[in-house]
């Protein structure tokens, strides 16, 4: 029999969900060996937006330092605009239609303040192929020697007490694995169809064209868009108008790279035709004699589909592998690392010996019900814009009647500003895409490694424009700047970094201090407790705690460790802190809760 590598996890994908996983588990202490089957990082720009969740997941992990040096700074994403061309001295050219702040937008401002108060750090921007070195370097210095790129999976066989892997290099060098679980971090190329995984929901929604070039626009590009929206009467619909990103490495108007977005009718032939796409967008752009140095132009489909499972046995799907959206809220990667997290400290409390392994299972109820949340988000942001088109009442084809319509939205008459207006109240709508801070801060597990406390269920945006910050069990605990001494931490910054739990309490909540040292001694993982408020060690520091905590005075919270409320006791003990240590026996065990309806009186407790 072959000589077997034995090692606790594989990872296999070294995409931005599978890099951060590896720098996850090698923080939490967990081996593992990351595989993966090209030999260096993305050549395209892909995903390019870190949302709030995403940067203070990061920040948590030391792995932010680099990427805020690079990162877009928020004056220049600070808008999104709809515009007519960039170019051009037409009397319709360079036109605004409407614009809005996105992403918190400039200082000062009411979005501006929510994300300023919400987490610790704002909204990044850095596309895929400056952002994965960053990630694999993070992860080669974490885990030396075991981050294998270049390395394509062969097979693997789930065998019960372990997983089987095959794997061989460029040169074509076979080497076998044996692993306690394999995580399937490949975008659902090859692990998710072996396991029969169904990818459920629709395909070939839309064809879409990406185009990455260099090129100088600093003339015509406003230094606070996010991203501009090109449309006007000679390029008619949807179809025959397109979107312009920047993509640094500067930022603003002297950004060097861009990309170009279009989209095609899946029937649309013309989609084929890579030598027509720079003609069509320097016609978009109005920019003919426009120098543009292309990189790459890559074509790929709209679809918005959701694993019918995301754990067989020991293989779990994570990322891509798990859930595609359109990229609109750019929830794609963001989701991925939020997948990465949940596993890899459920993973480092089973191989440390300090949890059943029936933790894992709440791995698929939690991260899919936000796969299949986020997923019908992006096609409902990405529906929306055809509503934008309709308010311009543009008919696909007919470039006589657009071009009037065009003229007649920047008419100086009562009727034209009316136009006008009602156009911008529409393209506002569009706020459900570029700010959505409350999808992307404010979602709850409803099912999973939580113990509810019966509590009403919290609200929620439907537009998903509004955050709405709770202490309840499933939620992200609430962000608030807290002192200690000399230093200013964030609540976040209270979880240990070895897959320990936090308590917060206050000065009345000595009896969970005792408690959460007898689960030290006597269960080996690390609580860390805060005792927040007058004459503690933690100070309110800018008095929004006692607004956010959710508990009375005595009361408690017991936090996981992705800053997730694992439990929560709005009152003072009864019997001594051993409310916490049973809390924490049921959730070391895999005991979880299952939502049986839609209120929190039908809320049981089921082991999984």
């Amino acid at each position: 029999m072959a000589h077997e590598i034995e090692v606790p996890v594989i990872i296999v994908g070294g995409g931005g969900c599978g890099l951060t996983l590896s720098s996850f588990l090698s923080n939490y202490g967990v081996g593992h060996v990351l595989l993966e089957k090209h030999t260096g990082t993305s050549i395209l720009p892909k995903a390019h937006y870190l949302n709030q969740r995403t940067m203070e997941i990061l920040r948590l992990h030391d792995m932010v330092e680099e990427i805020l040096e690079k990162t877009c700074p928020p004056r220049h994403m600070s808008q999104v605009a709809w515009k007519t061309s960039l170019g051009g001295s037409g009397p319709l050219d360079r036109k605004v239609i409407s614009k809005f702040e996105c992403f918190g937008g400039n200082d000062g401002t009411e979005f501006a303040e929510a994300y300023k108060r919400d987490a610790p750090l704002r909204s990044g921007n850095l596309p895929l192929f400056r952002l994965e070195p960053i990630l694999k370097k993070l992860a080669e210095k974490r885990n030396p020697g075991k981050i294998l790129f270049g390395h394509q999976l062969l097979d693997f066989v789930d065998e019960g007490p372990s997983v089987a892997v095959k794997a061989s290099d460029e040169l074509g060098n076979t080497t076998s694995y044996r692993c306690k679980y394999l995580i399937a971090a490949d975008g659902g190329r090859t692990i998710g169809p072996k396991l029969g995984v169904k990818m459920e929901g629709p395909t070939n929604i839309t064809d879409m064209v990406s185009v990455h070039f260099s090129a100088d626009l600093s003339e015509y590009w406003d230094d606070r868009y996010f991203a501009c929206h090109l449309i006007n009467g000679e390029c008619n619909t949807v179809f025959e108008s397109g979107a312009i990103v920047p993509m640094g490495p500067n930022w603003g108007k002297n950004s060097k790279e861009w990309v170009f977005h279009c989209g095609f009718a899946m029937d649309d032939q013309i989609r084929h035709d890579d030598a027509a796409l720079l003609p069509r967008i320097r016609q978009l752009l109005k920019i003919p004699d426009l120098d543009m140095d292309v990189h790459k132009i890559s074509h790929w489909a709209i679809e918005k589909v959701l694993a019918d499972k995301y754990q067989v046995g020991r293989v779990f799907l994570a990322g891509d592998a798990g859930n595609r959206r359109p990229p609109t809220t750019g929830l794609g990667l963001n989701t991925a690392i939020e997948d990465s997290l949940n596993i890899a400290w459920k993973l480092a409390l089973v191989l440390k010996g300090q949890a059943s392994e029936a933790i894992l299972n709440s791995y698929e109820p939690e991260r899919r019900a936000v796969g299949e949340i986020n997923s019908d988000w992006g096609l409902f942001t990405f529906n929306n814009s055809a509503v934008i088109n309709t308010s311009l009442g543009l008919i696909p084809g007919d470039r006589m009647a657009n071009e009037l319509r065009f003229k007649s939205l920047f008419e100086n008459t009562d009727k034209g500003r009316s136009f006008r207006a009602q156009v911008a109240r529409i393209i506002s709508t569009q706020s459900i895409e570029f700010c959505a801070h409350g999808i992307e801060l404010g979602f709850g597990y409803r099912n999973g490694l939580l113990l509810h406390d019966g509590s009403l269920p919290v609200d929620r945006d439907p537009l998903g424009l509004r955050y709405y910050p709770t202490t309840q069990p499933g939620h992200r605990l609430p962000h608030a700047w807290i002192e200690a001494g000399n230093h200013v931490v964030s609540t976040h910054d209270l979880v240990p970094r070895n897959a320990g739990f936090s308590l917060i309490t206050d000065s009345e909540g000595s009896d969970w201090t005792i408690a959460a040292n007898n689960i030290r001694q006597n269960r080996g993982i690390e609580i860390f407790v805060a005792q927040i408020g007058e004459n503690c060690s933690y100070w309110d520091y800018d008095d929004r705690w006692d607004s956010l905590r959710g508990t009375q005075s005595g009361g408690a919270i017991l936090v996981r460790p992705d800053n997730i409320v694992a439990w929560r006791s709005v009152h003072k003990s009864c019997g001594g802190g051993i409310e916490l240590e049973n809390a924490m026996a049921q959730l070391l065990q895999g005991d979880i809760h299952v939502s049986i309806g839609g209120d929190a009186e039908e809320y049981s407790k089921a082991k999984l």
